[in-house]
């Protein structure tokens, strides 16, 4: 796993140079602040959070409008391990467990299926029980515009 040092930060259409993203950015002032790890082997991108009572929809439990930001974010990340920037189309999220104010859960992104303009990805947010085994708490599907700096590529 690799940190983001490497990972192109400029597209055609849209950039992140500004680091504001809600999710990721680190001059974002009311954002989550997480950072990723990116294996290029398995087209995939991590990364870990702990929502604090701010991220609240019911009592407790964190708001379904974070958690698919979060997935929306890990999954346009995966596709920086084949460099290129992704710009959401869709997203479907099917939530399956609360997540907790407090838990510490895992995110993941992985690629799918990329074509000539678009790619498939996939993503899931899960905690770990007792006995290591990953808890789903809820997964995703997406389809994003892939933005490349450089038109020939």
């Amino acid at each position: 796993m690799h940190d983001g040092s490497e990972i192109v930060r400029k597209g055609n259409l849209v950039s992140f140079e500004n680091d504001s993203c809600f999710v990721c950015g680190g001059n974002n002032p009311i954002g989550l602040h997480l950072h990723f790890y990116y294996d290029r082997d398995t087209r995939s991108a991590s990364s870990s959070v702990t929502f604090k009572p701010e991220h609240v929809g019911w009592d407790d439990v964190v708001h379904g409008g974070i958690l698919a930001s979060v997935l929306d974010d890990v999954m346009a990340h995966s596709l920086f391990t084949l460099d290129f920037l992704g710009i959401t189309t869709r997203i479907n999220v099917t939530y399956r467990e609360a997540v907790r104010v407090g838990e510490l859960v895992y995110l993941e992104g992985t690629v799918g299926r990329i074509g000539s303009r678009t790619g498939d990805v996939s993503g899931s947010i899960y905690a770990v029980g007792e006995t290591g085994e990953k808890i789903i708490k809820c997964e995703a599907e997406g389809t994003y515009f892939l933005d490349r700096q450089n038109k020939n590529q």
